[in-house]
């Protein structure tokens, strides 16, 4: 990082501690796209959920959702602001920590014509620790007319107009003051288990077209901080899957931008795997001319050239490459190229499978050349989340097909190259690659197991995942790593700290469960930067420096090279941890993310040999820094776990 932007950062943070010292210990912290999870108090999260929602006469709700509307994000100053559109409304929803556990929301809303509506409503879910006990007390305003009684509101227990509203519970208290009294609604489920929702009216009934409805909230979160003592054990003998470190995508994009961040990523991170387009449009856009014959001429489109340079670069660097083919020429697809959805919900185009002899030729003979004239033998070629139909859609037969018959033609080109198998848009795509991974004439043709890590990181996936590469014999790699596939869209949201550690605390859960032998970073290019700065996402003001996500990259890139996934227990929901080892050379590493408060750890289970471990961290303040070392005695170690942060254990 430049120097200037250093010191800058340092005197910044100590005059913030000094005339600012409730910050530090309170930070409202949200969704990518806006929705609220709590308010950190003393680094725990005091839990709540809440989404902006309209409900219609017909008592229909719409709420905000990942990937569910249109968002925008941007920063001014302390305050986080988004803008939506949901169903025809527009809304505006700033959220500012204001002090210790406390935050102010401000919602907006526009409709472009008259309508009438049950409700727009900021929704609060509130977490298990309401529970039946919970007490509600109502700030009401000094008077209420008929007309603020009588709106309707599905399914409400309770409804009443209100300044404010207070909800205590034995271990965690609410309060929400509103700036204007308005209606708010008590929703329960079930008396002994209550799933507890509160809707609080921006407004009901007739809403009038271009009319601005809004409203000021002030949240205040308290409760017992959780410091009970975290217990982990790990089980060295139980040697699993290889990890062979953090791996990176290298989709071209942005020819301005890219190259620094690449530069930049490949110097100070070790990427273990790489993932490199394949400009299939460009390298045969005519059906009738032959691309190979075409490049030994020199006759490359600018694209396929750097893609291939980008291949080779890696390589050269002793980086596997992993070809990725996004969009098809148009001789070779069914109808028009097309993006977004079509009408019955399906997306890309089907590739035409009268043409498949054609289609593989042109596939092998791109990575022939890449071979032949840049040095390159790729590993493994996939299209990217055809599954999904980004950008070439396939059904789980066309992909068993595609993967024995193309087979077939790259061993007859004298090409090892394999296939990537699944590379799904998300991890509930397992299915996809049902057929093939049972078909015997398809196994001899499969390098590796994909998915992507955008959606679906259920306990129940992540296994099934672990289960389709043992039964092909091959690794399973993370095609693409990070947690919201829309957030190019608003990419200031990638220097939130609540992002960078959703994502790595993803990236352990994935790890612990699939045992993955890369996640590849989703881009370790100008697109979804862990950098920021040079002109990357519009920052022209300041000099390249790198995020607390690129610390966190850094920080499990650095585990030990060719450790092998060991099981880790805990006793606490709120740590997700995973751990590496290797007996035969002595080599351990613990990676925990705590999004709980800062508490006290006993880890066992560590072998014989092993006296102390390093220390790491990567939070909000601290950026891959080794905070001391712990003593080892008799396979224990105990030290003291940091809060809302990343923290890596690892021997010398």
């Amino acid at each position: 990082m430049n120097k200037k932007v250093q010191n800058f950062i340092a005197i910044a943070g100590l005059l913030a501690c000094m005339f600012f010292p409730g910050r530090q210990y309170a930070q409202a912290e949200f969704t990518t796209w806006g929705n609220m999870t709590g308010i950190r108090v003393d680094n725990q999260l005091m839990e709540f959920n809440t989404s902006l929602a309209i409900e219609n006469q017909q008592n229909r709700t719409w709420r905000t959702r990942k990937e569910g509307q249109k968002i925008d994000f941007h920063r001014e100053g302390e305050k986080k602001i988004f803008s939506y559109e949901m169903r025809d409304l527009k809304w505006t929803k700033s959220i500012e920590s204001t002090g210790e556990g406390m935050a102010e929301v401000k919602i907006s809303f526009t409709s472009p014509h008259d309508t009438v509506l049950n409700g727009a409503y900021l929704s609060i879910s509130l977490p298990e620790q309401f529970g039946s006990e919970t007490q509600f007390g109502l700030m009401n305003p000094e008077s209420i007319g008929l007309k603020d009684i009588t709106r309707s509101t599905s399914e409400a227990n309770y409804k009443a107009p209100a300044k404010g509203i207070v909800i205590n519970s034995p271990t965690r208290q609410l309060e929400i003051n509103f700036e204007q009294p308005t209606g708010v609604s008590i929703i329960t489920k079930d008396s002994l288990n209550p799933e507890i929702m509160l809707h609080i009216a921006l407004a009901t009934g007739q809403i009038e077209g271009g009319k601005t409805y809004q409203n000021t909230f002030t949240i205040k979160a308290t409760g017992d901080i959780d410091t009970s003592p975290l217990k982990l054990k790990i089980f060295p003998e139980q040697e699993g899957d290889k990890f062979a470190g953090i791996g990176g995508n290298f989709r071209l994009q942005n020819p301005e931008t890219d190259p620094q961040v690449i530069d930049y990523s490949l110097e100070n991170l070790r990427v273990s795997w790489s993932r490199v387009e394949l400009p299939w449009r460009e390298w045969q856009q005519d059906e009738n001319v032959d691309p190979l014959e075409e490049a030994r001429k020199g006759n490359l489109h600018p694209k396929v050239k750097a893609a291939m340079e980008m291949a080779q670069r890696l390589d050269k660097m002793g980086i596997p490459v992993i070809l990725a083919a996004w969009f098809p020429p148009k001789w070779a697809i069914i109808g028009e190229p097309f993006k977004g959805k079509h009408p019955d919900g399906t997306m890309g185009n089907s590739l035409d499978l009268s043409k498949r002899d054609k289609i593989y030729e042109s596939l092998t003979a791109y990575i022939q050349f890449l071979k032949e004239e840049y040095g390159v033998e790729a590993k493994m070629f996939s299209f990217n989340e055809s599954d999904l139909g980004i950008d070439v859609r396939q059904t789980p037969e066309e992909h068993d097909q595609l993967i024995k018959e193309m087979g077939q033609k790259l061993r007859a080109a004298g090409l090892q190259t394999k296939f990537l198998l699944g590379d799904t848009a998300d991890a509930n795509g397992w299915d996809f690659t049902t057929l093939a991974s049972t078909d015997p004439e398809a196994l001899p043709y499969i390098g590796g197991v994909s998915f992507h890590s955008w959606r679906g990181w259920t306990r129940e996936n992540l296994m099934k995942w672990a289960d389709i590469a043992n039964r092909v014999n091959a690794p399973l790699f993370v095609g693409e790593g990070s947690i919201d596939a829309g957030a190019w869209r608003y990419p200031q949201i990638f220097e939130e700290p609540t992002y960078a550690l959703d994502e790595i605390e993803v990236y352990l859960r994935i790890l612990n469960i699939a045992t993955p032998l890369t996640i590849l970073q989703w881009q370790l290019t100008a697109d979804y930067s862990p950098l920021s700065g040079g002109g990357i996402f519009g920052n022209d003001e300041d000099e390249l420096y790198p995020t607390q996500r690129f610390f966190n990259l850094k920080q499990l890139g650095n585990t030990p090279k060719g450790l092998f996934a060991i099981p880790v227990t805990k006793n606490k929901e709120a740590v997700t941890a995973a751990a590496f080892g290797d007996k035969s050379k002595g080599s351990y590493a613990i990676h925990m993310v705590n999004k709980g408060a800062t508490r006290n750890v006993e880890l066992t289970g560590l072998p014989e040999g092993i006296s102390s471990l390093d220390i790491y961290l990567t939070d909000k303040e601290n950026s891959y820094k080794k905070t001391g070392s712990v003593k080892v005695t008799n396979g224990t170690a105990n030290f003291k776990l940091q809060g809302a942060g990343f923290t890596s254990l690892m021997t010398k």
